[in-house]
């Protein structure tokens, strides 16, 4: 892929900080359910609500990784090849949220080519 190519199918970083804050917006709430209250035993190791906030921590993890590491590929000016592959899973982790109401509008233009796995 030329660099022109690589360069006009990424985010800005505006684009990009709204994506990370949307995702892990999302994931915090998905890991709600794992909330106790004061003096609750915790949550069986081997439960659905412990994978539940191990998922929602794993996800929330990767997507800053992935953020960071695109920030810096952007902050060159000359983002390459990793850019795009940041880029692409980033869609592919926000295409689960594509038709959800709350996805913000300005989102909503990036995620139509997320469906990386088909229909």
């Amino acid at each position: 892929m030329t660099e022109r190519a690589v360069q006009q199918s990424l985010p800005t970083r505006d684009q990009l900080g709204a994506l990370r804050d949307f995702v892990h917006g999302r994931s915090c709430s998905a890991g709600s359910v794992a909330i106790r209250l004061p003096g609750e035993p915790p949550h069986a190791s081997d439960s659905g609500v412990a994978d539940a906030a191990r998922a929602s921590g794993a996800l929330y993890d990767v997507t800053n990784l992935l953020c960071k590491r695109l920030f810096a590929e952007l902050d060159t000016g000359r983002p390459g090849a990793a850019a795009e592959v940041a880029w692409e899973a980033l869609l592919a982790i926000a295409g689960a949220w594509r038709n959800a109401p709350n996805v913000p509008a300005e989102l909503r233009d990036l995620l139509p080519g997320a469906d990386l796995l088909g229909p």
